[in-house]
């Protein structure tokens, strides 16, 4: 049976573009690793596309964006971040949206509301409060979105993040993206059946939905975002996907059951579901989804030219944005 589509067709259209724009981005990421033009690790989204594509169409462009976990190129496109200014950064060259100090896990934009991930998983959702607070004071009805993985809900802080949300009743939607694996631990060995539970002790709103199914991510994100600007407080949303790629590029996943692995690649994959679900509710035609492709490699391969044109960072900056200056006010001093 055919699963409807519960959305207008152009914003259908842009759900699975935006979905195509992260895989063919990725794609090239991994090929560009590959050949050792890009440093560092690159964790990959697969899996994840429809819950980064359904979060980001949820939120305005005002809301802001505190990503976390691992997987997170999906999230920096879906907030807005041009190709180009990510792969530079991928690169660690000036072009980038952090001049190159950020790499793959730490790229921010402020001017689009982007706030990066912190040094450590599980450790973002403070600053997202923090975050909701300002806005609060400001007296906007502004919202902060703040992503975590499954394995960094074990961490303190992320609990800390839903202790104060909930004390100062403040627009914080968290999202949990549980892909079943923190690295090689399964998510089953964590206590909640539904990982959305931690917020029951806090009164909060929980909500756990299918994080591949990017309608019901977008609908869902959108009531809760609606809830914290209405003044109606924080959320909790476990959003399930699965991981269909490896934890990070080389990692040879030998803790995980093969079967299982390809039978979740044939059911759960994000992008393939919802152009099929297109295609037959006559929303996109198979010429136009060519069409969408090919513009969208045409716009990451400019965004490789554009990184691999980007000068490396003189050695000097790696003393920049290291501290804020004049420290303490030392300036003000005679």
């Amino acid at each position: 049976m055919t699963q409807k589509v519960s959305v207008d067709d152009e914003l259908a259209r842009d759900f699975l573009e935006e979905m195509l724009r992260i895989d063919v981005f990725e794609e090239e990421t991994k090929e560009r690793f590959g050949e050792g033009e890009i440093p560092g690790f690159v964790h990959l989204s697969g899996g994840h596309e429809g819950s980064h594509v359904g979060m980001g169409a949820a939120m305005d462009d005002d809301d802001w964006l505190a990503v976390g976990g691992a997987r997170l190129i999906g999230q920096y496109i879906a907030k807005g971040v041009p190709l180009p200014e990510i792969m530079a950064e991928l690169y660690g060259r000036v072009g980038g949206s952090n001049e190159g100090h950020g790499g793959q896990m730490h790229v921010s934009d402020v001017d689009r509301r982007l706030y990066g991930h912190a040094a450590t998983i599980g450790s973002g959702q403070n600053p997202a409060v923090g975050l909701g607070l300002a806005e609060e004071m400001k007296g906007t009805d502004n919202v902060a979105v703040t992503t975590i993985g499954d394995g960094g809900t074990s961490r303190g802080s992320f609990h800390t993040a839903l202790v104060f949300a909930a004390y100062w009743d403040l627009p914080v939607v968290f999202v949990i993206e549980n892909n079943e694996w923190a690295i090689s631990t399964p998510a089953e060995s964590l206590s909640p059946d539904r990982l959305s539970d931690y917020g029951i002790p806090h009164n909060m709103p929980t909500e756990s939905i299918d994080g591949s199914d990017v309608e019901e991510v977008y609908h869902t994100v959108s009531e809760a975002i609606e809830r914290a600007r209405s003044g109606e407080g924080p959320t909790v949303i476990e959003s399930r996907v699965v991981r269909l790629v490896p934890h990070f590029e080389g990692d040879k996943e030998t803790y995980r059951d093969e079967e299982a692995y390809e039978r979740a690649k044939e059911e759960k994959d994000p992008i393939e579901n919802y152009r099929e679900r297109l295609l037959e509710n006559g929303v996109i035609t198979e010429a136009e989804l060519e069409d969408m492709v090919a513009n969208i490699e045409a716009e990451v391969e400019e965004a490789v030219e554009f990184a691999r044109e980007s000068p490396e960072p003189e050695p000097e900056a790696a003393y920049e944005h290291v501290y804020k200056t004049p420290l303490y006010g030392q300036g003000d001093r005679r």
